[in-house]
């Protein structure tokens, strides 16, 4: 910064004596008026200049503000570029499930899908769910032109009626009925004839298995015994080399009374079935008994497939809250956080389906209740018959 000479000290000496007719004479003389002007023009120079100063320091700093603004906007739009990484790709490698273990299905078309992929969703909810005798009826259909079947000469209603009946004492419609043997589910299969039908263990978790797999072994047995109802009962009920070693129904107590009860609880079915897709056949406590257990066991297996999606969606959020940690991109941090806060969403609707689940034995559990307090009011009547 140059320095500036004071210019008051230049007009003194520029204000010094000045030349008239007396300083001819040798006689010098003072103005002061003229003096007193150029002091005050001296001044207001020194307050100009001083001004100016001060505007020259204010605009050096305005400067050095707008250079540190641009130099902070450079490096936020540095950061805000998408740089090295790729946005795009990062969410739809999330989508697909990609950094995820892979013993689960994690992708989010699977995980979230708008129809539920858990095996005992279509058990639990929709207007279209099976009941007991729904699925006896399917179970029917789908094993009817079985060999053994056609070789007892039985019609797609006989057959039905005949599955109900074989339930009915099998398990009174219990779908996790376990015998003391270890026989399982509607029709009591023994885990080794499971086996040799293909359907072990799905069969613990799937009531359509265990119809399908005991209208298997049964119209095998038909087959066997060339289609004689009786033998295949109780070939069924004792295993195929006691009725051949004893040429018929073996003399055990279990065996004989099995082969009574089913043809006559057959008989009444049969009386009661107008058609292949009647309903309301079964005793009503004994039919909300069996929707409460469909409901209870089907809760059971969707809290366990459940689990499944529940590891796999905890697996994706922590994939994504460590991808975040990782970016050095502002943009893909933003993106992350937002898709963070939309798994969460998804999750949500996990939640709701669990809780559903819950809650849905709990109105089949009130209604077998019901139903069983109906039956035992028929015990109340004492009402006494007139003699007369």
């Amino acid at each position: 910064m140059r320095s500036w000479l004071p210019l008051s000290m230049i007009g003194l000496a520029l204000a010094g004596p000045t030349a008239g007719p007396a300083n001819a004479q040798g006689v010098p003389t003072f103005d002061l008026r003229l003096f007193a002007e150029r002091q005050a023009i001296l001044e207001q120079t020194d307050q100009d200049l001083a001004l100016q100063q001060d505007r020259l320091t204010r605009e050096e700093e305005l400067a050095e503000i707008e250079r540190q603004q641009l130099a902070s906007l450079e490096g936020l739009m540095d950061a805000m570029s998408l740089g090295s990484g790729d946005v795009a790709g990062t969410v739809a490698g999330l989508e697909t499930g990609q950094g995820a273990v892979d013993d689960v299905e994690s992708a989010a078309a699977s995980l979230y899908a708008p129809e539920d992929n858990n095996p005992a969703a279509a058990r639990m909810f929709g207007d279209a769910r099976e009941g007991i005798e729904e699925l006896i009826i399917r179970a029917a259909r789908d094993t009817h032109s079985l060999p053994g079947v056609s070789r007892a000469g039985l019609s797609l209603v006989q057959w039905r009626c005949l599955l109900q009946a074989l339930i009915w004492q099998e398990s009174r419609f219990q779908i996790g009925a376990r015998s003391p043997a270890g026989a399982f589910g509607l029709t009591q299969i023994m885990p080794a004839t499971a086996s040799d039908l293909g359907i072990n263990p799905a069969y613990y978790d799937d009531p359509y298995l265990q119809v399908t797999g005991g209208a298997r072994y049964l119209a095998m047995m038909l087959n066997m015994f060339d289609g004689n109802i009786i033998h295949a009962l109780a070939a069924y009920n004792a295993g195929p080399g006691n009725v051949q070693d004893y040429g018929g129904v073996p003399p055990f107590a279990e065996t004989q009374h099995y082969v009574v009860v089913i043809p006559q609880q057959y008989n009444s079915y049969l009386a009661a079935v107008g058609g292949i897709d009647a309903l309301g056949t079964i005793d009503p406590v004994l039919l909300a008994n069996a929707s409460f257990s469909l409901s209870a066991h089907g809760a059971g297996v969707y809290g366990d497939y459940s689990l499944v999606s529940v590891r796999a969606a905890a697996l994706r959020v922590q994939d994504i809250i460590t991808r975040i940690g990782e970016t050095e991109d502002l943009h893909e941090a933003i993106a992350l956080n937002t898709y963070a806060r939309a798994e969460l969403a998804r999750l949500v609707a996990i939640r709701t389906r669990i809780k559903a689940a819950h809650t849905q034995p709990l109105s089949e559990e009130q209604l077998a209740m019901a139903a069983a307090q109906a039956a035992e009011r028929q015990f109340m009547d004492f009402t006494l018959e007139s003699l007369r």
